[in-house]
């Protein structure tokens, strides 16, 4: 019988335990700067941070993996929009193709949707995120602050039609790009 996989958000005191987990999950990762665990602790910091949407995930109470989504901005002359930037997304290597990561991504998006929030994007790997009902970012007049595969670039309605009339450039959390 598999081991449950229970999904909590980080209380006080898990972020030891976060940073051990992603720095395991992109060890041996070749795209990574190695440095994601940095950025999560820059961005705790910030009003970008939302506690609900920091999650983390154990097996038979091992830590597993964490998720992490925090509040970015679509801006234009006409406006600013409330959008979530997902990253990073970790499952430790011995973790991996379990499902870990399936249910932290769904979990997140359904806590998300809850306390209001209406899309989500990312940079990312697109077989892995169109599962979930990513599309690619270039079917909408956003463009991301700086470069990136237009293939990795992706976003997420969590409700029908969030995105209708969206235009602009966004604006990621101080904290969240590495300065």
């Amino acid at each position: 019988m598999a081991a449950t996989i229970t999904i909590r958000a980080e209380k006080p005191g898990d972020a030891a335990t976060i940073t051990d987990i992603v720095r395991r999950a992109y060890a041996a990762v070749p795209y990574s700067d190695h440095r994601e665990h940095l950025m999560i602790g820059r961005l705790r910091g910030t009003d970008a941070y939302v506690p609900a949407l920091s999650l983390l995930a154990e097996i038979g109470g091992e830590p597993a993996g964490h998720i992490l989504l925090t509040r970015a901005a679509i801006v234009s002359d006409g406006g600013v929009v409330t959008t979530l930037a997902l990253a990073p997304l970790s499952v430790v290597p011995e973790f991996q193709h379990r499902g870990v990561g399936q249910r932290l991504v769904g979990a997140a998006h359904e806590r998300a949707a809850a306390l209001g929030f209406e899309s989500v994007l990312l940079v990312g790997i697109p077989g892995y995120y169109k599962q979930f009902g990513y599309v690619p970012l270039s079917r909408y007049p956003i463009v991301l602050p700086f470069e990136a595969p237009a293939d990795n670039c992706m976003i997420l309605e969590l409700r029908p039609d969030a995105l209708d009339g969206v235009a602009g450039r966004v604006r990621y959390a101080d904290g969240w790009l590495d300065h």
